[in-house]
């Protein structure tokens, strides 16, 4: 999460000095790029589904992929619920960043 928050910064810092019509111009594909990239979670390793995914750390990132490679790859989101610590709260956070 802190790394999404530091390059989320980086990203925005020099808006502030823009004006309010170029920072909103330069921002917009900014957003919209963080916000319809998914995590395909049938491809991703270990270290990408720990980044992408809120309150996804390295250990359940790899319990994910070892499911994945007994399932053989994933058929349904609710799949990931197999996962020691994910529940449905889990997965309803992170459902609109999963691609299958």
């Amino acid at each position: 999460m802190l790394r999404k928050t530091l390059i989320f910064t980086s990203m925005v810092a020099p808006l502030v000095m823009l004006s309010p019509l170029q920072a909103t111009a330069i921002a917009a594909p900014i957003q919209a790029a963080s916000q319809s990239a998914g995590i395909n979670i049938n491809t991703a390793d270990a270290e990408q589904l720990a980044y992408a995914l809120t309150g996804v750390g390295i250990k359940r990132a790899k319990d994910i992929v070892k499911l994945r490679e007994e399932l053989g790859q994933f058929t349904d989101i609710n799949q990931l619920m197999q996962v020691k610590g994910i529940g449905p709260r889990m997965l309803e956070l992170n459902k609109d960043r999963i691609v299958l």
